[in-house]
């Protein structure tokens, strides 16, 4: 079959793995395409963003080189059915690298019936062969399940090396926690590239899914480094260091940071091993960032998870001021998201390369290099010979240090002594219209009618009034609320605070306070929100601030008044976007 003919697979129609099953190849590559440019198009900055065309994956069928797979009953060992928890059996997986395809078969035959029954296995192709973790129950015995290891042993040559992880029931995922080794090395080596260094795999860690696709971004990153003249280099979320030994080979000077200790331990005894200079650092990259103060690096390299950046790793890493962050990203819309609020602190992207890492899917991997450039003009929306009302984003600082809102409103024309009018004084990670007096003296007598939106977790009533007192302050003032729509089980609410001081900053802790105190707080808020719903929301959905947006303001004047409107953020919207997929009923 040729690799540009659409995959035909006896299990497609149940299974869950090829969402792009029977779609000619070169069709699924521009449905990556577009579905990359969806992404980037929620924000307006990113309009004349440049994207190359997706690499294409060769070959794009048997490929895999980690899955893992669910037992199911009467011996079937496969992935979920789509929007279910039955398991479809696929003995003709046609993605699966042939190794891995023949352990699948092998132990599809020789673990059938056996006890203790497994929730299923992990498998990762090495240099010597196929890595194998057995998932099982919580509480089964080494024995026992040393004694599945040499069955498959014996049943497939292709096995190197055992260990096991158990699973609570229930639990999302199916890599369980306790690994433990049962047979053969604890870690492998590996090489993405046969004639570059190797890195040592261990059971459960990750790896991408195309050695070819992963060698070309490798490859294509230490491209850009050189023709940027980068020589010290600082790579974040490092896993088990497969780039970072790469580049060090290379001749480049690597610090890599990780926050796993045994993946630490290991890119530090593959250096070792290899003769190699590689300077780890344990830890999350935030805090690493933070302890590492004044040092500087010509490029920092990111490639997170899927929940990208977060909001001070964004920060710390363009105030160490490098030549250029190279982001390597498998999540379109959290890399939109970092691109924009990269982009306010100084660091701008000029194309996106992206690559099939897994073809028949729906994902795309990214590569963007960011190189430095001045901040961007505010968005203005409105202005006048007293006022300027702008866009604040909802990562930005509103007028504390260089990189504020205000400094930034300041080198618009005629705003040079600029200041904040006092009634609209949105927090750190809120978003909206923002308005600012042209000088402290253009102020006169005026009314301000804000209009915010906001998520709040559950379902509210259709609508209601917030006095729940907040706080020492009791405050008197109250909120007017109106739910117009749900998104994934979640209240978007049009919030309208009382006059007077409304919008303040202070304010808006009220009205943060106010939903908590009806057991709806608004997602994402850090301060008064719910620790497990907004984690959710950040790993699932993309959102990582507060989901709280001044939408609109009405200045009342004496000569009359005007409404000034903002759109939803990028970010905003995405986050609605996902929820709503996510939840929606299967076809």
């Amino acid at each position: 079959m040729s690799e540009t003919e659409p995959l035909d697979c006896p299990h497609g129609e149940r299974c869950g793995g090829c969402a792009f099953l029977r779609v000619p190849y070169v069709r699924q590559l521009a449905r990556k395409g577009a579905a990359l440019a969806q992404d980037l198009a929620r924000y307006p900055e990113h309009a004349s963003l440049p994207i190359e065309p997706v690499a294409a994956a060769e070959p794009n069928r048997a490929y895999r080189v980690r899955a893992k797979l669910v037992f199911g009953k009467d011996g079937a060992l496969g992935l979920y059915a789509r929007n279910s928890h039955d398991v479809v059996d696929i003995p003709h997986c046609q993605v699966l690298a042939p190794a891995l395809w023949r352990v699948s078969v092998a132990a599809r035959r020789a673990l059938n019936g056996l006890t203790p029954a497994l929730d299923g296995l992990d498998l990762r192709l090495v240099d010597r062969g196929v890595m194998v973790t057995l998932i099982a129950p919580r509480g089964t015995s080494r024995l026992a399940l040393e004694h599945l290891a040499d069955v498959l042993r014996a049943a497939s040559p292709d096995v190197c090396s055992l260990a096991a992880s158990f699973r609570a029931e229930p639990s999302a995922s199916l890599l369980g926690g306790g690994h433990v080794s049962l047979r053969g090395n604890e870690v492998e080596q590996h090489h993405v590239d046969p004639r570059g260094p190797y890195h040592l795999a261990s059971h459960g860690a990750f790896a991408q899914a195309h050695l070819g696709q992963a060698d070309a971004a490798h490859r294509a990153i230490e491209g850009e480094l050189r023709a940027l003249g980068a020589v010290c280099v600082l790579e974040l979320y490092a896993g088990s260091g497969a780039l970072s030994l790469r580049l060090a080979s290379a001749g480049f000077t690597i610090t890599c940071v990780e926050a796993f200790a045994p993946a630490l331990a290991q890119i530090e005894r593959a250096a070792r091993e290899q003769r190699l200079t590689v300077s780890a650092r344990r830890g999350d990259a935030e805090h690493v960032l933070g302890a590492l103060g004044p040092a500087r690096f010509d490029a920092v390299i990111v490639n997170p998870p899927r929940r990208g950046l977060s909001p001070e790793v964004r920060r710390r890493a363009a105030a160490g001021a490098p030549r250029a962050i190279v982001y390597m990203s498998c999540s379109p819309a959290t890399l939109a998201r970092d691109l924009a609020h990269l982009r306010l602190l100084g660091y701008a992207a000029t194309r996106i390369a992206p690559f099939d890492m897994i073809p028949q899917s729906e994902a795309v991997e990214c590569l963007v290099t960011l190189q430095p450039t001045r901040a961007p003009a505010p968005t203005v929306i409105y202005e006048d010979d007293q006022f300027i009302a702008v866009i604040k984003s909802g990562y930005e600082r509103l007028d504390q240090g260089r990189d504020s809102l205000l400094a930034r409103v300041r080198a618009l024309p005629g705003a040079s002594e600029a200041v904040v009018v006092a009634a609209v004084r949105l927090d750190l990670d809120s978003s909206g219209v923002c308005l600012f007096a042209r000088t402290p003296a253009t102020q006169p007598a005026f009314r301000l009618c804000p209009t915010f939106v906001a998520l709040a977790r559950g379902i509210t009533h259709k609508k209601g009034h917030l006095r729940v007192p907040t706080g020492p302050e009791r405050a008197s003032g109250h909120t007017r609320y109106q739910r117009t729509a749900v998104h994934g089980g979640h209240s978007l609410l049009t919030l309208f605070p009382s006059p007077g001081s409304a919008g303040s900053a202070s304010s808006l802790g009220i009205v943060r306070r106010q939903l908590a105190g009806i057991g709806h707080p608004i997602l994402g808020d850090r301060r008064c929100g719910d620790p497990a719903s907004n984690t959710f929301f950040e790993h699932r959905h993309g959102l990582d601030r507060s989901f709280l947006h001044c939408t609109a303001l009405e200045l009342v004047l004496e000569a009359g008044s005007f409404k000034i409107e903002a759109p939803l953020s990028g970010e905003l919207v995405a986050a609605l976007s996902s929820a709503s997929e996510q939840a929606a009923p299967a076809r």
